[in-house]
């Protein structure tokens, strides 16, 4: 496996993820089908086949693993600035709804969003995973074609 060129297709596959789940409208398609998670896995095992030329599916998971992992770690770093994460939603959520609906926003303890944040790490590991099995199902030269 290519160290580089696993590097590269992680970190670009975490940041699509990190967009496309914390951008405004792209975010709540996310949030119905978790697209962003996975989908940039499979991008993520896109990227790899195309830079390295052929990936296994056990590959694939790994980098759906660290794609995942990369993505979770660099959103919890970034919710302390309040851009994603618990912290991220609830300032995105005061922008679009009335004031006294974000009334009990402000009591949320820090430790239920850090347990948030946290739960969003294995939560990206757990996409991440399952968009790189996916890709590598996809993405796999070496699969064979089955007639049913």
């Amino acid at each position: 496996m290519n160290t580089k060129n696993l590097w590269i297709a992680s970190l670009s596959g975490a940041a699509v993820s990190l967009l496309a789940s914390n951008l405004p409208f792209i975010g709540f398609v996310n949030c119905v089908l978790c697209g962003a998670f996975w989908g940039s896995a499979i991008f993520a095992v896109w990227l790899y086949r195309r830079l390295s030329g052929t990936v296994s599916v056990r590959q694939a998971v790994q980098i759906g693993l660290l794609t995942g992992l990369a993505a979770g770690l660099i959103g919890f770093g970034l919710s302390f600035a309040g851009l994603t994460g618990a912290q991220g939603f609830l300032n995105s959520a005061q922008k679009f709804l009335p004031p006294d609906a974000t009334q009990g926003m402000n009591n949320i303890p820090a430790w239920g969003g850090l347990v948030f944040n946290f739960l969003g790490i294995l939560f990206n590991v757990g996409f991440g995973a399952l968009g790189g099995w996916i890709g590598g199902i996809l993405f796999n030269p070496d699969r064979k074609n089955r007639k049913a």
